[in-house]
């Protein structure tokens, strides 16, 4: 079981080695298999420690592994060192196996791009990083692998290098997801101060930290800056939806499976720590409710395909941090799962649309495609049920099960249902609009002129997967149902125990009315979208306002360049005029100009005349003997 995960960590590193050291002596699709490939390998060994684990008792799942001491300062040492127990099993299962099918279908996608083997490596690289993340058996391992997390999808987000805003989306990304590193990094220093070590077993051992005290507060609030940062959640949130700049399969990688459920882990592996600081745990499940809100209004307008599915992962990752927030650890993870599934193929599904209309992603050219591209189609509205929780899709079990916990956790928990309620509502408006949108209606003109087809809308390789996820995203909610079986948060339970969640009439009632919110805004969408309607236009006439708040992204972007960017900027710009300039660039040109000018005279001198050489050597000599006449 333990050499499965080391091989399961080290296996996309060596295709990324791999690739690099072979260069162009192998080709595109080589290095695309040898990336695939070594993620399958990681998915492989990931079941090997799973049905390990499953036969162990349930308190006895937990084996750590050093392969060296990593850092050794006096007493503090940190070792290189893995994490096998149910929660890290359950996120290398989930980050491999969707991750393998989202490689698989890089290969298809990206088959024509002369970068491609950089992007394989790239991708390979990522999967290390989310590997390293959730199998690291100490805090400072997982640091280091946050850190590379960040660094792969800024080398992806702008692969496009040559396009400026591919780079500008990936340096904001960057960026903004230091600030939570910045703080993760903080809360590590005094965890240390507080208990003398990263290590799991002493960091979350009881009694180490007192509750509630201000070190409680301030090392979960350190982590909740780092989860919320790398989860795009209000309020470092703005660049998700510029990060759609990278290739269609990194906005899967990035948004299903990954990066962004990153900060989901991160609070159920400390949920110890957060547990400290309660005040801090509910902020977690507060920022979440606000964010499924937020981003489920913003998606109502936008026009770029893959930035409402984006912006609908700001809003599923929001019903995990409710869940978590709350203690719902097993809801939020299975969540977590379900959404893998489904958000992967709605952006696969997009891929396949755009490479069909020649890399268009306005969905203002779309509309009528359902009869060009059937199974596309199919695939879209399998991933628009379970996003919208309609049963029996996989979505409805997982989003049930955290509104059916936060209906049972008193105040605070009522008051996040009804936030995640409205966002249920939210989610089928702007999903079947997205949907009815593209593919309903007739062939649109831009699409009739552009659209091309390959065989099998976009070839095998780029269609298989999307089967494959249509499944997981039809079956893959069977694996906990709400009151009867609760598979995922039984697992879980051994390393984070969640609060019970609502039963009886309480969870039915929740049920009832989320289902028919989410049937309402089904409903809705056919109305306003689903057919000719002029009640959109009719309300962005009457509410122009409300709808430029929306489009521009209730001014998030707007406020932090004000802020932050602007004044930043300015002060560079007087530095450099009234410092920099005169006192280092000016002070450096004039004794530049001096030196040249000083040689240029003692060329001058060079002559080339022994005679005069002869004369100045005996001028010297002369005027050395006088001076020690004059000073005898």
């Amino acid at each position: 079981m333990i050499v499965a995960a080391w091989i399961a960590l080290f296996a996309p590193a060596g295709a990324v080695v791999a690739i690099a050291l072979l260069g162009i002596r192998i080709s595109r699709f080589t290095a695309g298999l040898l990336a695939a490939g070594a993620t399958l390998v990681s998915f492989l060994c990931s079941l090997v420690a799973f049905v390990s684990l499953l036969g162990e008792h349930p308190e006895e799942r937990a084996h750590y592994s050093t392969l060296w001491t990593w850092l050794s300062a006096g007493g503090f040492k940190v070792g290189a060192e893995i994490l096998v127990d149910p929660l890290s099993v359950f996120m290398m299962l989930v980050v491999s196996g969707v991750g393998f099918l989202i490689l698989s279908y890089a290969i298809g996608y990206m088959h024509s791009d002369l970068e491609e083997r950089r992007y394989h490596a790239y991708k390979a690289l990522f999967v290390f990083s989310m590997l390293l993340l959730v199998q690291s058996g100490n805090l400072l391992l997982l640091l280091a692998g946050w850190g590379m997390v960040g660094l792969s999808s800024y080398l992806l987000i702008n692969f496009w290098h040559h396009r400026w805003t591919a780079v500008a989306a990936g340096k904001k990304a960057f960026i903004m997801n230091a600030v939570g590193d910045a703080t993760f990094a903080l809360a590590l220093f005094l965890l240390i101060q507080r208990t003398g070590s990263v290590d799991f077993r002493v960091a979350f051992q009881e009694g180490s930290i007192k509750p509630s005290s201000t070190a409680a507060v301030l090392i979960a609030l350190g982590l909740l800056g780092g989860a919320v940062a790398k989860s795009a959640q209000i309020p470092l949130h703005t660049w998700l939806p510029d990060a759609m700049e990278g290739p269609t399969p990194v906005s899967a990688l990035i948004h299903a499976a990954t990066m962004v459920t990153a900060g989901v882990y991160l609070i159920a592996r400390t949920h110890s720590l957060f547990e400290l600081a309660p005040a801090v745990q509910h902020l977690a499940g507060i920022l979440g409710a606000a964010t499924i809100i937020l981003a489920g209004l913003i998606a109502l307008v936008q026009t770029d395909i893959k930035r409402v599915i984006a912006y609908s992962t700001m809003s599923q990752i929001g019903y995990m941090f409710v869940g978590v927030g709350l203690g719902a650890y097993g809801a939020g993870l299975f969540h977590l799962m379900t959404h893998a599934f489904f958000k992967a193929l709605l952006f696969m599904a997009a891929g396949i649309v755009i490479h069909a209309l020649s890399d268009e992603q306005d969905i203002r050219r779309m509309g009528g495609l359902a009869r060009r591209l059937p199974f596309t189609y199919r695939a879209f509205i399998v991933g628009a049920l379970a996003l919208a929780a309609v049963p029996p899709f996989a979505g409805f079990f997982s989003k049930d099960a955290i509104l059916g916990s936060a209906a049972g956790a008193g105040t605070l928990g009522w008051a996040l249902w009804g936030a995640g309620a409205v966002g249920a509502f939210l989610t089928a408006l702007y999903t079947f609009r997205l949907l009815f949108i593209v593919f309903r209606g007739e062939l649109s003109p831009f699409a009739r002129e552009h659209l091309h087809l390959r065989h099998f809308e976009g070839g095998i390789a780029m269609a298989w997967p999307v089967a494959v996820l249509m499944v997981l995203a039809t079956v893959g909610g069977l694996l906990q149902i709400p009151g009867l079986w609760a598979g995922v948060t039984d697992w879980i339970d051994p390393v984070a125990k969640s609060v019970d969640e609502a039963s009886g009439v309480t969870f039915g009632v929740s049920l009832a009315v989320t289902l028919a919110l989410s049937l309402t805004g089904i409903a809705l969408a056919w109305m306003f979208w689903g057919r000719p309607s002029s009640v959109p236009e009719r309300v962005r006439r009457r509410y122009p306002g409300v709808l430029r708040t929306l489009e521009e992204k209730f001014f998030f972007d707007a406020a932090y360049d004000r802020v932050f960017y602007t004044p930043a900027a300015q002060t560079a710009e007087l530095a450099t005029r009234y410092i920099e300039q005169p006192l280092f660039l000016g002070s450096l040109g004039e004794l530049g100009r001096g030196v040249r000018g000083l040689s240029g005279r003692l060329s001058a001198v060079q002559t080339g005349s022994v005679r005069s050489y002869a004369l100045a050597l005996g001028a010297g000599a002369a005027v050395i003997v006088l001076v020690f006449l004059l000073v005898g």
